[in-house]
């Protein structure tokens, strides 16, 4: 793939969360995440806003599901329940009518002790299109870790390649990154060291060191701090405020297309008022279509990942019986790889998803 640097429906929020059991003696972790008061790079004029509430990884979630707002200016308290919540409401179909069972989220992966860390679903962007694949992670119950390639970046890395044998029990899903950060000067930072330098006002995937993640405009929204142990860059936010940004209309400023044209295989991923992280992927889909999709599913800020067929991937991971052999599920059964190749060397960067 090459560089070049989509109305929304409610977001998924507290009304999509079961209730829980009261847990007593929840303590409150300060995610020392601050948002920078320094100007943005030029670009769309919705994402140079300042959203107070938008530095945060996760609201505070009371013992019901409720959710908290973030505090101002970045800086959040998150609670962080050690139970998966029940199944989310619905997605709002955006073809009508819709498909038996399109917009109902299945659990996916293994379970935890008492359900699913990850959900998926399908869902079609618009009248005649197949149905794109959507995957919700739960960061109260999930770790993501960022994988360097084992070409890029280059150097060795503390998770590289592929996910060891030894990680594998806990390993519950694993999607693609983003484009090819040398090609592209993509920012890639891990755990105290950086392949590229990360840009101001690039839309940023950031991974927390207590393994919960964003996804937030670098400078603006999330900057460096001691709590930020990875970030992956990749072209500007696809969604911002809960909307498609105006440039989401512009195909030509979301990669090149193989074969020409604005439609192809494209992926991203977003992050919702609650913190959970969602993904979205399909074949035929322009920019605006995957904006559409990923604030269907109730994403507030989201970024592209990689596009074109080889490299759109999201798989899921169970386990047949205790101790039992990984099966491997791809979240659309027309994506390229199968899902065992994150389970052996691979050129590429990637993230992982573990259960806590």
């Amino acid at each position: 793939m090459h560089r070049h640097r989509g109305h929304p429906v409610p977001s998924l929020s507290s009304a999509r969360r079961g209730p829980r059991a009261l847990l007593a003696g929840l303590a409150a972790v300060l995610v020392g995440v601050t948002a920078c008061s320094s100007p943005s790079r030029s670009g769309p004029a919705t994402a140079r806003l300042r959203n107070p509430t938008v530095g945060a990884l996760a609201a505070t979630r009371g013992a019901q599901g409720s959710v908290m707002p973030p505090r101002a200016h970045g800086v959040a308290t998150t609670m962080v329940p050690p139970l998966p919540r029940s199944r989310p409401q619905p997605v709002r179909p955006l073809v009508l009518p819709p498909l038996p069972g399109e917009g109902s989220w299945s659990g996916a992966g293994q379970p935890g002790r008492s359900g699913y860390a990850i959900f998926t679903t399908q869902l079609r962007a618009q009248p005649g299109l197949p149905e794109a694949g959507l995957a919700l992670i739960d960061p109260a119950v999930t770790k993501l870790v960022l994988y360097a390639g084992s070409a890029e970046p280059y150097g060795s890395w503390p998770q590289q390649s592929y996910v060891a044998q030894s990680l594998q029990p806990s390993l519950i899903g694993a999607f693609n990154s983003g484009f090819k950060i040398y090609s592209y000067s993509t920012g890639w930072y891990d755990q105290g060291r950086t392949a590229l330098p990360l840009e101001a006002g690039a839309a940023s995937l950031v991974i927390f060191a207590n393994g919960t993640a964003t996804v937030g405009e670098w400078a603006r929204d999330v900057a460096a701090s001691s709590t930020v142990v990875a970030v992956r860059q990749n072209l500007t936010l696809l969604v911002d405020h809960g909307a498609p940004t105006p440039q989401a209309q512009i195909p030509s400023d979301w990669g090149a297309v193989l074969g020409g044209g604005a439609t192809t295989w494209r992926s991203g991923i977003g992050v919702t008022s609650g913190g959970d992280l969602v993904y979205a992927a399909g074949p035929d889909l322009t920019p605006a279509l995957l904006a559409e999709l990923l604030v269907a599913a109730g994403a507030v800020r989201a970024m592209q990942l990689d596009i074109n067929p080889e490299w759109v991937s999201f798989a899921t991971f169970s386990r047949a019986g205790a101790g039992g052999a990984l099966i491997g599920t791809n979240l659309l059964p027309g994506m390229y790889f199968a899902p065992s190749h994150y389970l052996e060397p691979y050129s590429r960067d990637f993230f992982a998803v573990f259960a806590r």
